[in-house]
């Protein structure tokens, strides 16, 4: 990676500068390399001379300059550049603000660089910063009572998106769907299906309950019962809420299965809470928690001490009925997890589920599990047009229609454009919109356009990949310099993908990757615009640009791929933004 070569250097140049004499020999601190808020101010940052002041200060009791600091690092770095063969990326350094160290890195180096992209193909931008680590990422999670709808849609396209990333960053991911197909209202989604059973069968027809489901589709799932409707309704009531409920839920199941199917999420583990509470791992979580001191009772209840780790308060675990609450599901499965291996658990749930980040952190901590290795993501609600949607709203809207209606990839690139804690308006004119104008097309559109210049070169000019591949770069570095800059910044864009895989599986924030995608794409549109590919003005620079483009069409689709998007070789509009006849 780019930014770890820039702090090799920097720690080099230090040394060196300690060496000479002209900063303090201390232990050098840890510091930060980042890309400059303005590009003006080069490539990379480093930050080391503030660090090292504050170090200074601590070890000697002595103010140094961090300006100061700044300089004679960068003079050794300079002075390096031109002996050190690790310094090759480097064409100058400069010391802005209170003691930046600013890298610039040369064209040629820059350019160079497309090779990585052709070398490492469909795996670009993989790093190791993961190092194998066991990560179970829960995410959807739906209750089989409904169909999947847009609010909790949103967290299958985080956690999916965000799973794919982390896999890039080298951690080892297990994508995981939990489903509450046990207790109450199953029971009570049993009685809303015999309901529709009565009043189809012509059987004596009984009230709607609280809590129930009647709705449409709830009345068009009745239907694969209606036909044994004699059997169902001979059990006894509490048979008769349980089975229908539990067979009900299967079918729900069944939908929700085929929905990420079409979204083209793939479930490694597929666990239901009922195996829970009828293997007896409830008792065991409970059990333990007893041993290790964490219960006690009061008013007949038995409670958790969560505010041991931090909770706001302390929760019930088994009611005064003796009826376990829902958190002894969550510390059965919480248990579960840590047993099979995981080293960080990662949640992604909905905004009403706040105050499950202080309650699945205590669990784990008084499970004997290090609580920050439980981390549960909170996404923002979903409006459409400004309206606000919801099962309980009696308005949501299915996620399989909204599919139908506007596609599964541009439903996921919009799902993706905000931040997680953001709230998300879903603009369905514009996802509807079959132009550039349309955000996730218009990543798209970029792609086809770079399969439709190579497809021409090599239909028109017989230049295929092995006769650009290994293409010398340099003469972009010497192009005037209107175009060198514009080549120059499509590479930079192509180098940071890398940058955006590691910062999303350390921030979790896989929004990231939709921004880096537009941003890659506007730099190419540039690129295309103002630099002639097909009919560039010799052969070298012809076979140099079209190297680049194939570079910029492998971190596209590499973009593409990680947002669950596809990557296409044609599009309406390709062949008739093709200027180049």
């Amino acid at each position: 990676m780019i930014r770890e070569t820039i702090r090799a250097v920097t720690i080099q140049a230090a040394l060196a500068a300690q060496a000479a004499g002209s900063i303090p020999t201390v232990p050098l601190p840890d510091f930060e390399v980042e890309r400059p808020q303005y590009a003006s101010h080069g490539d990379y940052a480093a930050n080391l001379a503030m660090k090292l002041a504050g170090e200074m200060k601590r070890a000697t009791g002595e103010k140094a300059n961090p300006r100061q600091l700044g300089e004679a690092i960068a003079a050794q770095a300079r002075t390096l550049a031109g002996q050190e063969p690790a310094f090759a990326l480097v064409e100058s350094v400069e010391v802005a603000g209170a003691g930046f160290i600013n890298y610039r890195l040369g064209a040629a180096w820059l350019f160079q660089q497309a090779d990585r992209a052709l070398e490492e193909g469909a795996a670009y931008g993989k790093s190791n910063i993961g190092q194998g680590q066991r990560i179970n990422l829960e995410f959807v999670s739906a209750n089989p009572t409904g169909r999947v709808h847009v609010g909790n849609g949103r967290g299958a396209f985080i956690g999916d998106t965000l799973g794919n990333v982390m896999r890039a960053a080298g951690y080892a991911v297990t994508k995981e769907y939990y489903f509450n197909d046990f207790g109450q209202q199953m029971l009570n989604l049993g009685r809303s299906i015999e309901y529709f059973i009565r009043k189809a069968s012509g059987a004596p027809e009984i009230d709607p309950i609280e809590n129930g489901y009647y709705d449409e589709d709830h009345a068009k799932l009745a239907q694969h019962f209606v036909p044994e409707a004699a059997r169902y309704l001979a059990l006894s009531q509490a048979e008769r809420d349980a089975t229908l409920g539990r067979e009900a839920a299967t079918l729900i199941m069944q939908s929700i299965r085929h929905t990420m199917q079409s979204l083209g999420i793939e479930f490694d583990v597929w666990f239901n809470q009922y195996s829970l509470d009828t293997s007896g791992a409830l008792q065991d979580g409970i059990e333990l928690l007893r041993q290790k001191g964490y219960l006690y009772e009061q008013d007949g209840a038995l409670w958790m001490r969560t505010t041991d780790f931090g909770d706001d308060k302390d929760r019930v675990i088994v009611k005064n009925t003796g009826d376990p609450t829902y958190i002894a599901s969550d510390v059965a499965y919480t248990k579960n997890k840590f047993e099979r291996g995981f080293d960080t658990l990662i949640w992604v749930l909905g905004s009403d589920h706040h105050g499950y980040i202080s309650r699945l952190k205590s669990t784990a901590g008084m499970l004997g599990y290090d609580p920050d290795h439980a981390i549960v993501l909170i996404y923002g609600n979903v409006t459409v047009q400004g309206k606000r949607i919801g099962k309980r709203l009696g308005n949501a809207i299915p996620l399989d229609e909204l599919i139908e209606e506007i596609g599964k990839d541009v439903t996921r690139f919009f799902f993706l454009m905000r931040s997680n804690d953001q709230h998300l308006d879903f603009d369905m004119e514009l996802a509807r919109e079959q132009s550039e104008k349309n955000p996730g097309l218009y990543v798209q559109y970029a792609h086809a356009r770079i399969a439709s210049i190579l497809r021409k070169a090599n239909e028109r000019l017989n230049l295929s990949e092995p006769d650009y591949a290994g293409a010398d770069m340099r003469p972009l570095a010497e192009n005037p310099a209107p175009q060198r800059e514009v080549q120059l910044a499509l590479m930079r864009e192509i180098l940071a993908l890398e940058e955006v895989i590691e910062r999303i599986s350390l921030t979790l924030e896989p929004h990231h990757l939709t921004k880096y995608a537009t941003d890659l794409a506007t730099a190419f549109h540039v690129f295309y615009h103002d630099c002639r590919v097909l009919q560039a003005e010799d052969e070298p620079t012809r076979l140099a640009r079209l190297k680049l483009s194939r570079a910029a069409q492998i971190a596209l689709a590499r973009a593409l791929h990680l947002m669950g998007l596809e990557a296409p070789e044609r599009m309406v509009r390709d062949e008739e933004a093709e200027t180049e006849e």
